[in-house]
């Protein structure tokens, strides 16, 4: 039974995930980009930088003012243990979501997919600027032959001109026994009912950490997502009459990645995380008029999310929402 027990949330626009995610210690987002948009997923095996293979990729094409979604399905060959991701997100890349994925079917390749396409456990992400990311030393993941990978990329062309590009998913494998705690990701926060009002305000929602078991998480990195009003995010445990403030940083739309939490916060079951946004929705930040703006996967709506990385992994849901 999962640790971190969020409610599955089916609604495509919550199941759109978030990429929100990932980087930490330096190093840069890479991007291919001279896909030739035929769909096929093949990696270019002779561009890979030293120490890093490819997980997966995919090519995809967008007409101009285009914006849509592929997703690259892929069969893990052998057992791998991950230490380290790097993404491949080359210009029209607005976010990726790399989940577990259950179904016998499509064939691994690339197609044209929807927000909702996604399986149930999240183990990466890229958004905009998204640099590498390293596991702490004794953590990562473990993929073993035979698992089904899906790649939801979200990607808009914002030029007068076609676009093609490759996006995915490159790994540093780790030795043998060097992966000792296995990591999982969930995103914690609002969906369906945020709403960002007019002028400069704060929205919150929760997460309940809960199980049957006593085992506590260790969370060892921290990202934040919102999207282009948003100004600052403050991540807030309850505990009895304690209060633990995770996160209050200000926020970037451009620069999204995950930061390593050294030493690692412990959450328990009885836990609450309460997620606060602040956005700025004025005329010059939301033209013409700063309207309200409601939860949705566009860059022109909203969203907020703290994310969470942690161990031991649970087969939780991605999403944490109450």
């Amino acid at each position: 039974m999962p640790l971190l027990r969020p409610r599955l949330v089916r609604d495509p626009l919550i199941v759109l995930l978030i990429a929100l995610l990932l980087g930490a210690c330096g190093g840069g987002g890479a991007g291919d980009g001279d896909g030739d948009g035929d769909g096929d997923g093949a990696p270019v095996d002779a561009a890979l930088p030293e120490g890093w293979q490819s997980l997966l990729e995919g090519d995809w094409n967008l007409a101009p003012g285009e914006e849509g979604y592929f997703c690259v399905y892929a069969t893990v060959p052998r057992d791998i243990d991950i230490k380290a991701f790097r993404p491949l997100i080359p210009s029209g890349t607005h976010h990726t979501v790399l989940t577990v994925y259950d179904g016998a079917s499509p064939a691994d390749g690339t197609v044209r997919c929807g927000v909702g396409s996604n399986g149930q456990s999240m183990i990466y992400g890229s958004g905009v600027g998204s640099p590498d990311f390293a596991f702490p030393s004794g953590v990562g993941l473990r993929l073993t032959a035979g698992t089904r990978l899906l790649l939801n990329l979200h990607l808009y062309n914002s030029t007068d001109e076609p676009m093609t590009g490759r996006s995915g998913t490159l790994f540093q494998e780790a030795a043998p026994g060097e992966v000792q705690h296995l990591a999982e990701l969930v995103l914690a926060g609002p969906t369906v009912g945020l709403r960002v009002p007019t002028g400069t305000t704060t929205q919150s929602g929760t997460c309940r950490i809960s199980s049957i078991t006593d085992e506590p998480i260790q969370v060892f990195a921290l990202s934040q997502h919102m999207h282009k009003l948003g100004r600052n995010l403050r991540s807030v445990v309850t505990r009895g009459s304690e209060t633990i403030v995770l996160q209050d940083v200000p926020y970037d739309f451009e620069e999204q990645s995950f930061q390593l939490v050294n030493p690692f916060v412990e959450l328990r079951p009885g836990d609450v995380l309460t997620t606060h946004c602040t956005y700025e929705n004025t005329a010059a930040t939301n033209p013409p008029s700063g309207a309200p703006v409601t939860f949705g996967e566009s860059s022109d709506d909203e969203m907020c999310f703290t994310d969470l990385f942690y161990f031991p992994a649970q087969g939780a849901n991605f999403i944490c929402s109450f």
